[in-house]
């Protein structure tokens, strides 16, 4: 899914992340967003991409909870908590 709750309402947000973790019993579900507290919130694993004008790069992957509270890049710290991007 590509910024599946781009531009949408709180409550339509929150019932298309029910929607998410519902089908995530099931099936694996990979979401593209910008929206950092949505991935935090409906991500198991989550991996970071950067892109510096060139082809985009995989900077870190690892367990959601992981790259929100012990991000293992400064790239990946600095996107996370809103220092750039």
């Amino acid at each position: 899914m590509d910024e599946p709750c781009s531009a949408l309402d709180p409550g339509s947000t929150f019932r298309i992340e029910e929607t998410i973790a519902e089908l995530a019993k099931s099936m694996t579900i990979v979401i593209v967003t910008h929206n950092m507290q949505q991935a935090a919130r409906v991500s198991d694993y989550t991996a970071f991409f950067l892109s510096d004008g060139g082809p985009g790069e995989m900077i870190e992957a690892a367990p959601t909870s992981k790259i929100f509270s012990s991000p293992q890049d400064k790239r990946t710290e600095d996107y996370v908590t809103g220092r750039f991007g």
